[in-house]
């Protein structure tokens, strides 16, 4: 993930302080009001610490680090990123149940689990019923245990700087929860415009993935100037935009084995990405007509997924989006360049590092 012993040392602490969390707000507490609760504090806490690429901490830790005037104290910028991951957590576990998915990160997801213990078990009624309700509340418990963690980590912050943290988490918050509302909404309205796309992409990706964390980072830094801050925003704005559309084509075009999600789902799901939308606009009216039966066909196979493949490649709409990110890229990186030359070099290798990582597009067919 890095090479960078100062990150590799903060990643180390944000897994000790999850588990930390996660144990003994969620795991212990279950299990004093009942043994029989166990197996629900183990899915909770396999939701937090079964892998993940970390990039919100990454992303917050790099800000703060660019404007930090005493790197060595880094309780603060940890315990906030472990109370992103926990948020990050609970948001997935949600977001699991509402596209009935039963993988995450290539294992099964909180639902899947819950709902593979209700059979093992032959308990009466609907298994999957059971996992969803049970997977709701396991979430629900992360997104405690992440409210806990960031109110004791900014109720030792002096209170100006304490009200500007905690107005920035909770504008994060209700943005990415108005990002899956939109997306809801535009599913059922099968509303596949571009600037419908834009708009979720902002607030349900962009937003609370790079733009919200970098700031997070930033604001508790508690001295970044504007010439730190000004590029970093540029920069967050872009990421976050690219990331999305990149997203978008590794839902479509990468395998199992890379992104622990079936290709697809979007298809299946009917999501409204800016590549769908492109796709049905570009297409000729003959591979339109084709694809819009797929679309939100969650029975949909392996072979209709590979037409949807073939007519996105051949509408010009994954050249479009490869065009859009490489436009982003740029961007992102004309906004480190604007960086002061003081800054810490190591944070900024680091948000170079994670803009390629982002950006990674090598799952693609040639061309």
């Amino acid at each position: 993930m890095t090479d960078n012993p100062e990150i590799a040392d903060f990643l180390h602490a944000v897994e000790r302080r999850l588990h930390t969390c996660v144990t003994g707000a969620v795991a212990e507490q279950l299990q004093l009001i009942d043994p029989e609760l166990s197996s629900f504090a183990q899915v909770s806490l396999s939701a937090v610490t079964g892998g993940g690429k970390r990039l919100r901490p990454r992303f917050a830790f790099c800000a703060w680090r660019l404007g930090t005037p005493d790197p060595q104290r880094t309780d603060a910028i940890v315990a906030l990123a472990a109370s992103l991951e926990l948020l990050h957590a609970a948001i997935l576990v949600h977001d699991d149940i509402i596209d009935h998915s039963d993988l995450r990160r290539g294992r099964p997801s909180a639902r899947a689990a819950l709902a593979g213990q209700h059979r093992e078990r032959n308990w009466w009624g609907a298994a999957q019923e059971f996992g969803d309700g049970a997977a709701l509340l396991v979430g629900d418990l992360l997104w405690s245990a992440a409210h806990d963690e960031f109110d004791d980590m900014t109720s030792a912050l002096p209170p100006q700087l304490r009200r500007q943290v905690a107005g920035c988490f909770r504008s994060m918050r209700v943005e990415v929860l108005s990002g899956q509302l939109l997306e809801l909404r535009a599913q059922a309205a099968r509303d596949y415009r571009p600037d419908t796309a834009e708009q979720i992409q902002r607030y349900k990706t962009g937003s609370y993935t790079v733009v919200r964390p970098v700031e997070l980072g930033s604001i508790l830094a508690g001295s970044a100037t504007p010439a730190v801050t000004d590029p970093l925003r540029s920069y967050a704005v872009a990421v976050g935009q690219a990331f999305q559309l990149r997203d978008d084509l590794a839902d479509l075009f990468s395998p199992t084995e890379s992104t622990g999600k079936r290709p697809g789902d979007d298809i299946r799901s009917g999501k409204p990405t800016e590549l769908l939308g492109a796709t049905l606009t570009m297409a000729t009216a003959a591979d339109a007509q084709s694809l819009t039966p797929i679309v939100g066909d969650a029975a949909a196979d392996d072979d209709r997924i590979a037409d949807a493949q073939r007519i996105a490649l051949r509408s010009g709409a994954v050249d479009r989006t490869r065009s859009r990110i490489g436009g982003l890229v740029a961007t992102a990186e004309q906004a480190l360049s604007r960086l002061p030359a003081t800054v810490d070099p190591g944070g900024r290798v680091e948000l170079t590092r994670l803009l390629t990582e982002c950006t990674d597009l090598s799952f693609l067919p040639a061309g």
